[in-house]
């Protein structure tokens, strides 16, 4: 009788984890990140910037329609020609488009940035920059 309690006491059990497992096997894929000065984490940022600096080459009003494991959004590059001492800075915006793939250790490893219109003043219309060694590589703006 207690043998027949303990049997059905485990056949309970391994009955109630296989209803708690996933139906599916496979391995849950997380998003991966954007490392920079505002590390996103694995949600699509409103913003980003790959260094810390004045903030003045950030992106902004970023929306994401893709982010997986690779990422496409479109937002204002921010500018600022003043330098820290001037009091009545030229800020503008321009279009632009980003592209983040090859995903190494949970984030984006390379990033490109496409200006669709008009560009600022010096700048490529396009350009990617790689991340490497703890640190982004190329035209870091």
């Amino acid at each position: 009788m207690i043998r027949q309690v303990i049997l059905a006491a485990g056949m309970i059990a391994l009955t109630m984890t296989a209803s708690m497992q996933p139906a599916s096997a496979a391995p849950t894929r997380h998003a991966a990140h954007l490392i920079g000065c505002n590390e996103s984490g694995p949600v699509k940022p409103g913003y980003y910037n790959p260094i810390c600096n004045d903030g003045a080459w950030t992106v902004t009003k970023l929306h994401w329609s893709r982010w997986s494991a690779s990422a496409r959004g479109s937002g204002k590059f921010y500018t600022n020609t003043c330098v820290p001492d001037c009091q009545h800075g030229k800020v503008r915006l321009y279009d632009v488009d980003l592209s983040a793939w090859r995903v190494r250790a949970g984030h984006y490893a390379r990033l490109s940035y496409r200006f669709p219109h008009r560009k600022p003043h010096g700048f490529s219309r396009s350009w990617t920059i790689s991340y490497y060694s703890g640190r982004w590589h190329g035209k870091v703006v």
